[in-house]
């Protein structure tokens, strides 16, 4: 929030996060100590002493000022403080009747909101604007507005948040405040920003940094800087991004404020990186670690070693890159930060690779992934909690309503018992009109009576309502459910385009095994290179299968001969049977040109193909045959392999069913084949046959329709 009536405006990007707890007890007081460090430079001790030596002797209205004062310095490292001084202030207001208590109760709302008690705020910033509304004071009114906006735009209610902002824009506008205009056209911009909307965002941005410039605070004009630099990094404009990171680097020197400085020359260091100016880079992000060593900074640590790693590993420099990144895992494991854990480890996994250390390269993956998915479920848990914080506000506003109601009922009820009054004092100096006055005063509480029954019938109505925003919450967890569908579908996306770097893994393999001279070391890595690289296809492979069976994708019909189709299939699994002893054949085939989609048809033989010679036993048969029967195209694969259960029937062709059997050399199985066959059968509107018998081998038989020419 804005320090408003014109006092000095104090920008901070502290970030509060969980510490994981650390056996070492020197380490753990140390931390400490430098927690505290960072919390005293975020508030000026000097101007907090001096307020409490005045308020010893201050009265009045001058020692709700300094009350106030106090309050607001103390938001960021002592939010509890705030909230103690400021209802001292609003106290001693009320007592002295001023008109200008909106804004102790905005400060309150402030620091709950430092706090992280969202609903807390959200009644002190309400408090705030009626209590503004009803003294009339505009230049509240609209830091209530403001407040409000950035509260709801942190939970996510975006068009709540905009409709704000647009009201204390144009109080500001009103008043000529050209302070409160930079700031709201920052919440704006940030709001923009955060639906992508980059040009609205740039055009608000930059009306907030002219204003700033205006005013001359040049603490202010750093921040203003340092949010157009970040805007123009995102959008990978990174030649504006570098002009002003230099520019709010340049006005922090100025002021000597290390803290943000060293957040922005790390800022700056990755606009130099993504153009490619390595040397830049490594010497701006240095600067940066020097910085946020001489402010002990821990919050930022992380991803300025992370960024440093990068830098070392473009330049080429694997073992620098590598301990700056081992770094920035313990700092990040000890400050909770699991995005930069999650860069670094995703890094480290792209140097293993290029040092050939397989075993520590996947288990850099594996943090990596399972980071991912950490954050992924922690913003889904921080959807539930917006949706919850919304669920909440609108049962607050319903209560306030109520209350509003109640309130003007019971005016209504005292007004009505002064008539009575009224009325008695008359029939006490007219006993002759007694019984008229017993009369309406029998009246009045049958109306009465009436209103209160109405008032129980809108209380039940409440109630409904309350259960109608329980249902609503059902249906917003389904949209969750269905959010996790999204993620799986990304995830067939990523694996598809992770497919073609493989191919041409593949395709290097193939040549290094076709040179000559090879040691036999060498001809074990290739080997090895081989069998990871096709792991890695075959499981993208069936990425793919599983989000084409979640598609209804028709098929594309073609015309091309059957039995060449079914030579050139053979031929392809031929080596991986050969390397069983498996002798695999074609034992009839006619050859007729067909008409039917060729690739399910080879979708469907590969996993029938595959599932042959990955259960079959060594120096057994594995016999193909196809034919045109009655209109029909039939193709039949037949083994000598373990057979199918009657168990094994009932879940043959569901998704990640594993069945009795199991590969006989090692192979590995998700228990997608089968569920892809029979999908890609059914949508070529054809059939499956299977004929087996536990222990005596299996023949699967598949059935199309086909047009002839």
């Amino acid at each position: 929030m804005l320090r408003p009536f014109g006092k000095s405006v104090v920008y901070s990007n502290l970030t509060v996060r969980k510490i994981e707890p650390v056996n070492h007890k020197p380490l753990f007081i140390f931390f400490i100590f430098i927690c505290w460090s960072f919390s005293a430079k975020s508030q000026n001790l000097k101007l907090i002493d001096s307020l409490k030596s005045q308020l010893k002797i201050a009265k009045g209205e001058k020692k709700f000022e300094l009350l106030d004062d106090l309050a607001w310095e103390y938001r960021w490292a002592f939010p509890d403080s705030t909230i103690y001084y400021a209802n001292e202030a609003y106290k001693l207001g009320n007592s002295l009747k001023l008109n200008k208590l909106a804004e102790p109760l905005n400060f309150i709302g402030v620091a709950y909101n430092y706090k992280g008690d969202n609903i807390l705020s959200f009644e002190n910033y309400q408090r705030a604007l009626q209590t503004s509304l009803d003294q009339q004071d505009s230049l509240q009114i609209a830091y209530s507005n403001n407040n409000l906006g950035r509260l709801f735009f942190e939970q996510g209610l975006l068009s709540r948040a905009y409709e704000h902002f647009v009201k204390c824009l144009a109080i500001f506008d009103a008043l000529g405040d050209s302070s409160g205009l930079a700031y709201t056209y920052q919440s704006l911009a940030n709001l923009y920003k955060s639906q992508k909307d980059f040009t609205k965002a740039e055009s608000n941005y930059l009306k907030a940094y002219t204003m700033r410039i205006g005013l001359g605070n040049t603490r202010d004009i750093m921040s203003a800087l340092t949010q157009l630099g970040r805007l123009y990094q995102e959008i990978d404009q990174n030649d504006k991004a570098i002009k002003y990171f230099l520019l709010a680097d340049s006005a922090g020197n100025a002021i000597r404020d290390h803290i943000n400085l060293a957040e922005i020359k790390t800022f700056l260091a990755e606009s130099y990186l993504n153009k490619g100016l390595l040397k830049q880079a490594e010497a701006m992000c240095a600067e940066g670690l020097d910085a946020i060593t001489k402010t002990n900074n821990l919050k930022i640590l992380p991803h300025a070693y992370v960024t440093m790693g990068q830098i070392k590993m473009e330049s080429g420099d694997l073992g620098a890159a590598k301990r700056f990144l081992d770094l920035g895992i313990a700092v990040a494991a000890k400050t909770s930060d699991l995005t930069s854990k999650m860069e670094a480890h995703y890094w480290l996994w792209k140097i293993m690779i290029k040092q050939n250390n397989r075993s520590e390269g996947l288990k850099n993956h594996n943090e990596y992934l399972i980071l991912k998915d950490s954050i992924k479920d922690l913003d889904l848990t921080r959807q539930v909690e917006r949706l919850q914080f919304e669920i909440e506000i609108q049962r607050k506003e319903q209560e306030n309503n109520l209350l509003k109601a109640t309130e003007s009922e019971n005016t209504s009820t005292i007004k009505q018992q002064k008539l009575q009054n009224i009325i008695l004092f008359v029939v006490i100096g007219f006993i002759s009109i007694l019984g008229y006055a017993q009369y309406r005063n029998s009246k009045k509480r049958r109306e009465s009576n009436e209103k209160l029954a109405q008032q129980n019938q809108f209380i039940q109505n409440q109630r409904a309502e309350i259960v109608q925003q329980n249902e609503k919450l059902f249906r917003r967890n389904q949209e969750l459910s269905d959010l996790n569908h999204e993620k799986d579908t990304l995830m067939s996306i990523v694996a598809h385009d992770l497919k073609s770097p493989l191919n041409r893994i593949k395709g290097i393999i193939s040549i290094m095994e076709a040179e000559q001279g090879l040691t036999e070391d060498q001809t074990m890595y290739v080997k090895l290179m081989n069998d990871a690289t096709q792991s890695g296809l075959d499981l993208i492979k069936d990425l793919l299968d599983v989000h084409m069976l979640e598609e209804n994708v028709e098929p594309t019909h073609s015309k091309f001969d059957i039995s060449q189709f079914l030579f050139e299939k053979v031929a392809a699994f031929k080596p991986a049977a050969e390397a069983k002893n498996i002798h695999l054949h074609i034992t009839r085939v006619e050859s007729e040109e067909i008409t039917l989609d060729a690739d399910y048809l080879n979708r469907i033989l590969d996993n029938l193909l595959t599932n042959a010679i990955k259960f079959s036993p060594k120096d057994s048969v594995i016999d193909v045959s196809g034919g045109k029967k009655e209109g029909q195209l039939w193709i039949s694969i037949k083994d000598q392999g373990p057979g199918f259960s009657d168990k094994d029937r009932q879940s043959l062709f569901q998704k990640f069913k594993k069945l009795s059997a199991r590969p006989t050399a090692g192979e590995t199985s998700n228990g997608l084949g089968l569920a892809i066959v029979k999908t890609l059968v059914d949508r070529l509107k054809g059939k499956i046959e299977l004929i087996t018998a536990q222990g005596k081998g299996s023949e699967f038989i598949i059935w199309f329709p086909i047009a002839s020419r």
